[in-house]
């Protein structure tokens, strides 16, 4: 198959190398120095079950649209920060609508966050878009042009926002996709209800990604410390609370099922920590205010999000 990985930072390039590996075309969607160390010496990605190395197709983003057709390309995957998902959905509409091909590719987004499906869905034609998540997975920059990562990587995809509505055609693309992840050694799974799943692994990232940023710990430091685990808890309920406002049913079972994982999973620095100490934009909005709004939607409170955020944005506005 053919891919694009928009955003090709430590997750998408663990998973292009993947593809790759397989026999795949992909092109990997960049910036800034790591994307001008893949063009001039291409990638290498370190894990435990993948030793890559090899050159490899890589642009920026505007030089990808110029040189691409549309019917080139089978599935976009995105994997840029959630704050960037909607300006790229307009320019993806823009390149969609230039074309005169029927045959558009899927968009699958692999991201942060609750809400880059929507901006996606809105912005692009009927039945393209796939909501998924990457689980158990950690996969970091470490130079440019290098990627570090560990954990199975698991990906769990369907179409947004319910996958149970599908006519013969997509529902054969969707399973082709699944199966040629698989193939490439990423274990992925078709699930019926997408959006519950990416509130599932909201309630992970809103749990520890801001306190791990906040406190500068790794998440193996943080889940075990019994002064910390009534407050990685407390937000995760407000996370479940928040997605029953946006019509998602969490159980008591989703949320000790998602802390256990988190508990149990390799000790990482998560993403908004990465952030933090790269002096980079965080989804705080992305992971924290989407549960604060939620709760008060529903005439309640997000103290330990509310707390938790502001004091991460006062430290990250001072730096």
């Amino acid at each position: 198959m053919k891919f694009a990985v928009i955003g090709a930072g430590g997750i998408g390039c663990y998973y292009a190398a993947r593809l790759l590996n397989a026999g795949n075309d992909v092109a990997l969607i960049a910036r800034g120095k790591h994307l001008q160390a893949m063009q001039e010496n291409g990638l290498t990605v370190k894990h435990a079950e993948l030793n890559f190395k090899q050159a490899v197709q890589a642009f920026s983003l505007d030089e990808w649209f110029d040189q691409t057709l549309v019917n080139q390309v089978d599935v976009i995957v995105v994997c840029l920060k959630a704050m960037q998902t909607q300006a790229f959905a307009e320019q993806l509409s823009r390149w969609f609508k230039q074309s005169q091909t029927t045959n558009l590719p899927l968009v699958l987004s692999l991201q942060n966050g609750v809400e880059n499906e929507k901006y996606l869905v809105d912005a692009l034609p009927k039945d393209l878009v796939l909501g998924g998540i990457a689980r158990r997975i950690g996969a970091h920059i470490i130079e440019p042009g290098v990627v570090e990562s560990i954990g199975p990587a698991q990906v769990i995809l369907g179409l947004w926002p319910n996958h149970q509505k599908l006519n013969a055609s997509l529902s054969t693309k969707i399973t082709g996709l699944a199966e040629c992840f698989n193939e490439a050694h990423i274990p992925t799974e078709v699930a019926a209800d997408i959006n519950k799943e990416l509130w599932r692994k909201l309630i992970i990232n809103n749990g520890v990604n801001p306190l791990c940023a906040l406190l500068e710990l790794k998440t193996g430091d943080a889940t075990p410390r019994a002064d910390l685990k009534p407050l990685i808890r407390s937000a995760m309920e407000e996370a479940v609370l928040a997605a029953k406002a946006n019509g998602v049913e969490l159980s008591r079972h989703d949320l000790e099922e998602m802390l256990e994982l988190i508990s149990t999973f390799d000790s990482i620095k998560p993403s908004m920590l990465v952030d933090r100490e790269k002096n980079r934009p965080l989804e705080i909005e992305e992971i924290c205010g989407v549960v604060i709004r939620g709760c008060e939607k529903l005439g309640g409170e997000a103290p330990y999000n509310k707390t938790i955020s502001t004091l991460l944005s006062v430290l990250v506005n001072k730096q």
